[in-house]
């Protein structure tokens, strides 16, 4: 399937790369294959992501080796990348 990003997941990984970059290049350059490797993974198997609770049109995959959730939806043989999130964030909604 085609992946698509909205401008929030797009600017969501240019931050995480970014921050990471100022401390360690070599690292934000790893983690940004494994966020890509993991976006890959979501268009090739679309369902394999969790769902989520409250909204079932979502859905979720975990980076491996590293502590990020990449959330999308399918949509019209499409997967649209949503939201690049640490998962040490607190959840979308809460102060």
């Amino acid at each position: 399937m085609r992946v698509r990003y909205t401008p929030r997941a797009r600017s969501d990984l240019s931050e995480i790369i970014s921050y990471i970059a100022k401390e360690n290049p070599g690292a934000a350059q790893r983690v940004q294959r494994s966020i890509l490797a993991t976006i890959k993974l979501a268009g090739a198997r679309p369902y394999i992501g969790i769902k989520n609770a409250r909204s079932p049109d979502l859905r979720s995959l975990l980076v491996s080796r590293y502590p990020y959730r990449v959330h999308y939806f399918v949509r019209d043989q499409e997967v649209w990348i949503l939201h690049i999130r640490h998962g040490a964030r607190q959840p979308l909604g809460r102060a």
